[in-house]
């Protein structure tokens, strides 16, 4: 019990790491933080249902390619209210309502190492943590507002339950198994369709190695089904509002007979049928061998673990679902457009079947001195991994340009905005902060408020945002009348007296630096300046042991390669910019 919580206690640390150190969104999360929020905001419209959802959600300004479950922010936004009720505006709702996802990701990975454990014992256990949380992937997204992450935490969770049970009577055992194939049923129906193809191969498999019959399958996926539907059904079609004129999607058949909509076979008709994904970009069909698999295991060692584990405990191949596993990947691997986070369901089980195999050589160290060595190559690359995982993280963390221009531009509105003003100032973002960082989180105050003894944190500087995007409207000078302040990464595309007051300096990439170039260093507050060029405090900074790291790899830059090195490269991606009362704009 002790280890357990140990090891769980040290996966919720590890993901609520990740969401402090990129606390920022993306597009991609876009739909269900927005959800979320006007959830939590607005509340649930009982009277004139359409106007008001029109009114006041974002869906219906912004619905996206194709429509999305609202049954994640509607779990999300009841998880999250007390604790927002609690820290009233001392946090950004945002922080919390991503801190309660991370720890449903933390709970879900504890209940897995627990069946671990169970199944195969304290250091396959273990193993499976540190190599699970060495990685970078699976922690970073755990508290990201992706339809994958709410369909991963219930995918590992089923994993929990499809683990074998030493000791436990057949019976409960089959048991446990149809709650698992419940909840993958479910997932497909409400989350995210792909996982149908993962339960396909399970169900297969456990058939198979007649671990259970075909009735418990049926009536499994029968009530995982049909609870899933009338979930997604009511749900969505309510926030949708599908059943009237005012609905921007619609499910063929479906809302025509009915004027129901079920967000995700929507989306499977026309991602898979109809193909639209592939013009998001194709990969070619072995991809998710050659380059998501490698990327989201991150530590090599694991590859070779994988197979170790198979050969030398074959049992496992019945048991911990490692050929259903690699059949979704290859049955998915048909689709043209490919994306990691498509297969990372699967992560938690080669992760797995690695830690059996690291398992086996480190129960046999002290045989051969080859198998001590490995053993030592094994617990070594641990800490490597998580070097590489913590400079992904740091180098992620600047990827964030526009929300972090939002959380100045708070900053910068907050002490020029008196209370008392009859309207909110207004902000146009460009289409780049929108796409990095732009939330209506953000939009109701900074990320981390600081209101003074005299301001309660509630009326901190709110901003109107404008978010016009048409190229004739951004042209036409009358547009920037009433904008008083501009989020942009295109400073000279803004038409009137603006003067830039603030900037974002975000990653651009890898540079070679020259012999007598100064090196940027994350954390600093430096910039490059032009060749040879940084911002006062480089070279104290530098003294320290980890600029020493950054800057020169502690002589080696000298000493072997001449005063060449390779660095990142920082650029100022965007900038903030405030209307002039009437005077002259310089730039």
């Amino acid at each position: 019990m002790l280890l357990t919580s140990s090891l769980g206690a040290l996966q919720l640390l590890t993901i609520l790491t990740h969401l402090v150190s990129a606390p920022y969104t993306k597009v991609e999360e876009s739909f269900n933080l927005q959800a979320t929020h006007d959830i939590l905001q607005y509340g649930l419209a009982t009277g004139n249902t359409t106007a008001s959802l029109q009114a006041n959600y974002d869906h219906f300004t912004f619905p996206g390619a194709v429509p999305r479950t609202f049954v994640g922010p509607v779990i999300l936004s009841g998880l999250s209210r007390p604790l927002i009720d609690v820290v009233g505006g001392r946090v950004n709702g945002q922080l919390v309502v991503r801190g309660v996802l991370g720890v449903l990701s933390a709970l879900s990975l504890n209940l897995f190492t627990r069946a671990v454990r169970q199944s195969y014992g304290s250091t396959t256990a273990v193993l499976y943590t540190l190599f699970q949380l060495s990685q970078f992937h699976l922690p970073y997204y755990s508290s990201r507002l992706l339809p994958n992450t709410f369909a991963l935490i219930l995918s590992t969770t089923a994993f929990s339950f499809l683990l074998p049970s030493p000791g436990t009577p057949s019976r409960r055992q089959v048991g446990y198994y149809k709650v698992g194939i419940y909840i993958l049923t479910f997932t497909s129906i409400v989350f995210r369709s792909e996982i149908a193809i993962l339960l396909a191969f399970i169900s297969l498999h456990l058939l198979l190695t007649r671990r259970v019959r075909l009735v418990n399958v049926i009536v499994a996926g029968l009530v995982g089904g049909v609870i899933g539907l009338g979930i997604t059904l009511g749900i969505d079609s309510y926030f949708w509002q599908s059943y009237t004129p005012a609905a921007p999607f619609s499910t063929p058949l479906l809302t025509e007979k009915t004027g129901l909509i079920w967000p995700e076979l929507s989306g499977f008709l026309y991602n898979a049928i109809e193909n639209k994904s592939s013009d998001w970009g194709t990969s070619p069909w072995h991809y998710y061998f050659t380059n998501s698999l490698p990327k989201l295991l991150l530590n090599p060692l694991l590859l070779l673990l994988i197979p170790t584990g198979i050969y030398n405990s074959p049992r496992t191949i019945t048991e911990a679902h490692i050929l259903p596993a690699l059949g979704f990947v290859g049955v998915y691997s048909v689709l043209p457009h490919k994306e990691w986070r498509f297969i990372v369901y699967v992560v938690p089980i080669l992760t797995l079947y690695a830690s059996i195999g690291g398992a086996w050589v480190l129960n046999r160290r002290s045989k051969s001195p080859t198998y001590a060595l490995t053993s030592l190559a094994i617990v070594s690359s641990i800490p490597l991994a998580t070097l590489a995982s913590a400079s992904m993280l740091l180098i992620s963390s600047y990827n964030y340009p526009g929300g972090q221009g939002i959380n100045k531009l708070h900053h910068h509105i907050l002490p020029s905005s008196p209370l008392s003003s009859p309207t909110l100032p207004k902000a146009h973002l460009d289409t780049l902060t929108c796409m990095t960082g732009a939330t209506r989180f953000l939009q109701d105050a900074p990320l981390y408020p600081s209101p003074s003894p005299h301001t309660p944190a509630s009326t901190k500087s709110k901003i109107t945002f404008d978010k016009t995007e048409d190229e004739t409207t951004l042209l036409t000078p009358s547009f920037w009348s009433d904008i008083q302040w501009v989020v942009t990464s295109s400073p000279p595309r803004i038409i009137g007296k603006y003067e830039i007051v603030d900037s974002v300096t975000g990653w651009a990439g890898i540079r070679i630096y020259r012999p007598g170039e100064k090196v940027w260093m994350f954390g600093a507050g430096l910039e490059e300046r032009g060749a040879g060029e940084s911002k006062a405090g480089n070279d104290s900074r530098a003294k320290s042991w980890i600029g020493r790291g950054v800057e020169d790899g502690w002589g080696v830059r000298d000493l072997l390669l001449r005063g060449w090195w390779v660095g990142v490269r920082m650029e100022e991606l965007v900038w903030v910019l405030k209307k002039q009362d009437g005077e002259r704009q310089e730039r």
